[in-house]
């Protein structure tokens, strides 16, 4: 998506030797359509009544090492109900001892959440903040958002 390609294009301006991991979020909320693209993000993770999955938007180069100046996106559908999760990797990071166990323990905690925190933004937010552990700050940021679908 362009948008990503312009903070491409800023971070090679004015930071030429730093590098960022980025996701961006075009959502229509009446039509509940979600355009999804990242530059070496976590994987968004879509909580549905049949269970939590990731969305997959890219195996993108984080910014400042992009190859081209537009990340590939993807866009989908939710449905009534449907809460997406954006988080990085400070967050993922506390729930398992890598990345990838700890985004894969962060999904399964989203997922087994009681049904009335999962569809409530706030309270999954905080579910999640808990069942992550650790009080002291990490090494990376930690980010956290929610949306519910209408």
């Amino acid at each position: 998506m362009s948008v990503l390609g312009d903070l491409e294009l800023l971070l090679k301006t004015t930071e030429p030797t730093r590098s960022a991991t980025a996701v961006f979020a075009n959502v229509d909320p009446a039509e509940r359509r979600i355009a999804l693209a990242g530059a070496a993000n976590c994987p968004p993770v879509l909580l549905t009544q049949h269970g939590a999955n990731f969305v997959e938007t890219s195996l993108s180069a984080p910014l400042g090492m992009l190859s081209c100046w537009e990340a590939p996106g993807v866009e989908l559908t939710a449905e009534r109900g449907d809460v997406l999760v954006l988080y990085t990797e400070g967050l993922a990071r506390r729930f398992g001892a890598n990345l990838h166990a700890g985004q894969s323990a962060l999904r399964r905690v989203a997922a087994d959440a009681p049904r009335d925190v999962r569809l409530d933004p706030d309270r999954l937010c905080d579910h999640l903040l808990a069942e992550a552990g650790g009080e002291e700050p990490g090494e990376d940021d930690l980010v956290l958002l929610a949306a519910r679908f209408e």
